[in-house]
């Protein structure tokens, strides 16, 4: 994955360089499992938001298996800077 960092409150903050965009994603299997984490993200020159989407997906599905072939609930990508 390109330069995405996931946040966690458990594990402390992430020493990561900070992305360019925020994100947050939510999925669910329904009776099985849940997950909403987030994270920042930098995308490649000439990527897609569809880009960002499948390779944060793939990455949150990747860490937690019990999650593969979820169902996203809820995603959120916007610039980071304020």
């Amino acid at each position: 994955m390109n330069h995405t960092t996931a946040s966690t409150t458990s594990a402390g903050t992430s020493t990561a360089p900070e992305g360019t965009h925020f994100w947050v994603m939510s999925v669910e299997k329904p009776g099985l499992a849940s997950a909403t984490r987030s994270g920042t993200y930098t995308p490649p020159p000439g990527s897609t938001r569809q880009d960002a989407f499948d390779e944060i997906f793939d990455a949150l599905t990747s860490a937690h298996p019990s999650l593969h072939g979820a169902t996203v609930l809820f995603f959120s990508l916007e610039p980071n800077g304020l």
